[in-house]
């Protein structure tokens, strides 16, 4: 029996227990380009959006009773997904684990926030500034989930979540659900050591009091910088490479001379070259195409070698 059959086949002996599980939160070849910041990607065999640690408990048990492969996207906005799509179960945070509290019992001076990891960064940033709550400025118009901030340990020369956080519930897909404190874990330039074959479940982050005006105030400085410096007329998935230490990104791209480059629907920007943008009909190939432009040109011309900081899956 070839591969194609036996996914088929497990497809369909999972579909119906899916479908009693979750009802409406189950899709079947789902064009994943609705779900994710790119705009491109091919379909989901099956997409599912779970509420809760029990579903997600289920769900990895089906995954291993029937063999299917399980890919987690969040709000898919660091993802490039391929124009084949993601075989197997393919698993939304859209609608799960969104909940932000204020722990009692915080340390002096400070306030301890424990926040969902399916919450979105711009609503945690808003949420602390009616609290008067400092030290999310960093994420100010940064997209996508909590979940997915704590994966890249996604930030901005302001700051990165690593510097909040002091505790953190993952789900591990093998192991189920496990807490740790930030003495167990590390955090460096877009990378952890927590989260890898798993999810974030919630974050606890610790926040100092400060005037709401005041946070307010610099959150509009940070947006305004950057709308100034990077292009955000079009979908796409921030900077696409990551900084090699002592070097931008986005300066060995412009000096190579790929600024504007065009490849199909995808586009290099003219306004930040570490930016691929999705000019309105692009193809995953055409930003993966671009991708290898990129990394050629600037190995040849620098010798430095670019590494990805967009997640690609599929295929």
């Amino acid at each position: 029996m070839s591969t194609g059959t036996s996914l088929h086949n497990a497809i369909q002996n999972v579909a119906p227990h899916l479908v009693s599980m979750l009802g409406a939160r189950v899709l079947f070849n789902e064009p994943l380009k609705n779900h994710v910041a790119y705009r491109v990607g091919g379909p989901a065999d099956i997409l599912v959006f779970p509420k809760t640690e029990e579903e997600l408990s289920r769900i990895c048990h089906l995954c291993e009773t029937y063999s299917l492969p399980l890919t987690v996207i969040g709000r898919g906005t660091n993802l490039l997904i391929k124009d084949e799509g993601i075989r197997g179960i393919t698993l939304s945070l859209d609608h799960a684990f969104k909940t932000i509290e204020i722990l009692p019992n915080s340390p002096a001076g400070a306030t301890w926030v424990r926040v969902g990891g399916g919450t979105g960064k711009p609503d945690l940033l808003n949420w602390a500034i009616e609290q008067g709550l400092t030290g999310l400025e960093f994420s100010s118009g940064v997209p996508g989930t909590i979940g997915g901030g704590i994966y890249m340990n996604a930030g901005t020369k302001y700051g990165c979540y690593g510097d909040v956080i002091k505790e953190l519930r993952i789900f591990d897909f093998k192991k189920g659900a496990e807490t740790f404190s930030s003495g167990q874990f590390h955090f460096g330039y877009r990378e952890q050591t927590a989260v890898k074959d798993s999810l974030v479940i919630w974050a606890t982050f610790e926040l100092k009091p400060k005037n709401s005006a005041l946070i307010q105030h610099e959150v509009s400085r940070i947006i305004q910088e950057r709308a100034e410096k990077q292009p955000l007329d079009f979908p796409s998935c921030g900077s696409t490479f990551k900084n090699p230490e002592g070097y931008s990104a986005g300066r060995l791209i412009e000096k190579s001379g790929l600024k504007g480059l065009t490849v199909g629907g995808a586009q290099i920007s003219e306004k930040h070259a570490n930016f691929i943008l999705n000019k309105g009909n692009a193809t995953a190939q055409d930003i993966l195409d671009l991708i290898e432009i990129v990394k050629k040109t600037v190995k040849n011309q620098s010798g430095i070698s670019l590494e990805c900081e967009v997640i690609i899956l599929g295929g």
